[in-house]
């Protein structure tokens, strides 16, 4: 029996009748079956599968043709999914770390790089929260917001302080993150630089690059302490070393520019 010799009306209920395993199969058979039936496959591509939306589920099995299909269908790229995971496509893309749908997704000029999840986090956030500093990098190539802060107040570089990822402080330091920037009263360490947070563990390579780009030595914790009193007291010696050679050069340039004038104090 030959489906192209029925009635048009005939072979339009029995392409919505197929399988979109045999659509495709169909559709690939000539030019003819395949303008019958992409208008199907189309429509069925959008519609949404067990607990995920189309978009979604494209994201989440990784396939880029469907991807830009249904964003060419006017499919929100911002829009909070409410599926495994509750982020726009990029967080999706992120959390499943489907790097060729990042670099497509970030690609798109309809990108909101900045929104917010549903748990008050941007994409750059979770990216830190799972430890991934190749898409960190990524975020930042295409613009992403080092001083929004999370549902906590934490920045990106205090997110990663707090999960002590050396790569990812490192990378955010010498991309300009803010190295003064401090934890918000009411958390359970209250007050807190990166500063006192690198001293803890001894990171001495890490305070001493904090402190070339302009962390302040002498800001105060909500215990009155110094990273410099924090170092004498956990015995990080190196730490302690590269903070009272800071304190001694600035000490030196304040008094060669008192003596030339250049400074009143």
């Amino acid at each position: 029996m030959d489906l192209i010799r029925f009635p048009a009306e005939l072979q339009l209920l029995i392409v919505e009748k197929l399988k979109s395993r045999e659509l495709s199969y169909l559709c690939r058979a000539n030019h003819y079956f395949h303008s019958l039936c992409t208008p199907v496959l189309e429509r069925l591509a959008q519609e949404p599968r067990g607990r995920h939306c189309a978009l979604e589920w494209a994201i989440i099995n990784n396939y880029p043709p469907l991807v830009r299909l249904l964003l060419s269908k006017g499919h929100d790229i911002n829009h909070l999914e409410g599926g495994t995971y509750s982020g726009t496509a990029l967080h999706v893309a992120i959390y499943y770390e489907e790097y060729p749908l990042i670099e497509q997704i970030l690609k798109n000029p309809a990108l909101d790089l900045d929104k917010l999840d549903i748990l008050g986090d941007t994409a750059l956030h979770r990216a830190i929260w799972w430890g991934n500093p190749e898409v960190v990098r990524l975020l930042h190539a295409a613009g992403a917001d080092l001083e929004i802060p999370d549902k906590s107040g934490r920045t990106a570089l205090l997110l990663a302080i707090l999960y002590c990822d050396m790569r990812i402080i490192e990378f955010l330091v010498r991309k300009g993150a803010n190295v003064n920037a401090r934890l918000p009263a009411g958390t359970w360490l209250q007050d807190v630089t990166i500063l006192h947070e690198l001293v803890w563990p001894k990171y001495e390579r890490l305070v001493r690059l904090a402190l070339e780009y302009g962390a302040d030595p002498e800001v105060r914790d909500h215990w009155h302490r110094r990273p410099i009193d924090i170092a004498f007291e956990q015995g990080a010696e190196r730490c302690f070393e590269w903070l009272e050679r800071n304190k001694c050069a600035e000490l030196i340039t304040i008094s060669l520019f008192s003596a030339t004038g250049c400074v009143t104090l």
